[in-house]
């Protein structure tokens, strides 16, 4: 990306990316981007086959953001997941946009670390309900769909979905 000084000379400009390191190992870090902030478990990394991986995600207010961080780097810090990431809420007020999204990563054939997840995002209030008070049955997304360009929007409907593991009415698991 180029961008234009006062002088009129262009340059490049490098994305300025902070990092935190939040236990005394420094294995767990928070990572914060323009557009993502993640909570990585370096040591676990490598648990996350490329081929499998993918997201179970939740939207939010970027207006609501005040337990992000906490909701997000909890899941990492207590090992429901290897890594997360949120979208920056500075950048998405900057931008205007309405809602941000959370990622949770984990292999798609890992079934141990759906109910995992899944249970961390229902304690947590992170699955929307239907004005009946239904679960609304969400997707497991895997990356290459996202690589893809495949999108709620145009049609997509993963191949994982919430009722594969939970009672949409009750919220318990089968």
């Amino acid at each position: 990306m180029a961008s234009s000084n006062n002088t009129g000379s262009n340059e490049e400009l490098t994305p300025s990316v902070e990092e935190t390191l939040l236990n005394e190992s420094g294995s767990i870090a928070r990572v914060k981007s323009f557009s993502w902030i993640w909570f990585i478990n370096k040591e676990r990394i490598h648990d996350i086959d490329p081929v499998q991986c993918g997201k179970w995600m939740f939207f939010f207010s970027p207006f609501k953001t005040a337990l992000m961080d906490d909701i997000v780097g909890t899941a990492v810090l207590d090992g429901v997941v290897v890594e997360a990431k949120y979208s920056n809420p500075e950048t998405l007020i900057a931008a205007g946009s309405k809602q941000g999204v959370c990622c949770f990563y984990l292999n798609g054939n890992d079934k141990e670390s759906h109910k995992r997840v899944l249970s961390y995002m229902l304690e947590n209030g992170l699955i929307r309900k239907t004005k009946t008070g239904k679960l609304y049955n969400i997707s497991f997304k895997f990356d290459s769909e996202t690589y893809a360009g495949k999108y709620k929007g145009s049609g997509f409907s993963g191949k994982i979905k919430l009722a594969d593991f939970v009672d949409l009415e009750t919220g318990e698991f089968i």
